[in-house]
């Protein structure tokens, strides 16, 4: 069978690299998506064709959709600006509706069930509080449902937590701690459920999503095959890095994150609305600036509120309406910790991160 021509959005971030690699390398026609040219970086590594696509542009996105038959949607703004994610999606489809793209994937992802606990399905509703980021991927979903025809389907998948190489929330970072020395045992605070999915066992859903008709619309949770405790996640991870085994918990964690929560909020709203000023504060003083730098790694190197919260959740997304539809994820999270670790050690992320471990 000829393999489509497929456009992906937002090819310069994590999913949407590793979808643009991975289909590329598997034989596929593919345009990755940037809106910025400084975004290249990574995937420029093969030699594949980059083009400019600004979500929000009606000539930008024209340009793009050119002989596209199929549109892996991965783009998305800035934390809290969510106009990409709704007015950019609605965009989107319209533009490629008058190209002639026949379907569209649209990466979602499972925070838009806010704090739903227990076994999670598709048609779970909301529970708790919704974040701005999940409820504009819900907009967005909404979107893609209203705007599906039956020659333009559209298939949302909603990942849980994607790991893997160049994940810089669930991997990287916690690297990073484990090579700092600062990062203890989470014991009874770390019995939550963490539902991880392989970034290659997403790529391989998405592509199974584009083979195969599942109707004008069609929504599925994304997660991998086991759900470990978040516990049981870490000290594999920390494991396979090659580390001594994580202190023990630290009985006062609680009100250690909670005395660091006014000292977060305060340099979220600085570097929002003031980072002129502290980069030019920062300059005139080696005190401050090392004062600053310490605060930072601080911060970044040991739990806060939202992390605390989610370490905690029993909660699972179920994947049975995937296996109905013929996808089932099969890379195990040792076998995806240990691809992490080997990315981590070619990369030299170990050195970086202050580990003398080779």
């Amino acid at each position: 069978m000829t393999k489509p021509v497929v456009l992906i959005t937002g090819a310069g971030g994590f999913i949407g690299g590793w979808a643009a690699e991975a289909l590329h390398l598997t034989g596929w026609d593919v345009r990755a998506g940037i809106s910025r040219w400084t975004s290249a970086a990574r995937i420029a590594r093969f030699p594949l064709e980059i083009v400019q696509c600004n979500v929000m542009q009606k000539d930008s996105l024209d340009a793009a959709l050119k002989c596209v038959d199929v549109v892996v949607h991965c783009a998305r703004g800035p934390e809290e600006d969510d106009d990409v994610t709704k007015t950019g999606t609605r965009l989107l489809i319209e533009r490629a509706k008058l190209a002639g793209v026949t379907k569209l994937v649209f990466t979602s992802s499972v925070a838009v069930y806010g704090d739903a606990a227990g076994l999670v399905e598709e048609d779970t509703p909301p529970a708790g509080i919704v974040t701005t980021y999940g409820a504009s991927k819900r907009t967005a979903e909404q979107l893609c449902e209203e705007l599906a025809t039956d020659d333009f389907s559209i298939v949302g998948i909603r990942p849980t937590l994607v790991y893997g190489p160049f994940s810089q929330q669930w991997s990287a970072p916690f690297i990073s701690r484990f090579a700092s020395g600062r990062w203890a045992a989470l014991g009874a605070k770390g019995e939550g459920k963490c539902n991880l999915v392989y970034v290659g066992d997403l790529v391989r859903m998405i592509r199974h999503m584009i083979e195969n008709d599942t109707g004008r619309f069609a929504l599925f949770n994304g997660n991998g095959p086991e759900v470990p405790t978040w516990n049981s996640y870490l000290e594999r991870l920390n494991a396979a890095l090659g580390f001594p085994p994580l202190a023990p918990p630290d009985p006062s964690l609680g009100l250690k994150v909670a005395m660091r929560r006014p000292v977060r909020k305060l340099g979220k709203y600085m570097l929002a609305h003031h980072r002129g000023v502290l980069v030019a504060a920062a300059q005139r003083s080696s005190v401050l600036k090392s004062a600053m730098k310490r605060a930072e790694e601080d911060l970044r190197l040991r739990p806060n509120d939202d992390e605390m919260a989610r370490f905690a959740t029993d909660v699972t997304y179920s994947m049975d309406r995937a296996a109905q539809a013929g996808f089932v994820p099969s890379t195990s999270v040792d076998d995806g910790i240990a691809m992490t670790v080997e990315w981590a050690r070619d990369i030299g992320l170990l050195e970086r991160s202050g580990s003398t471990l080779r």
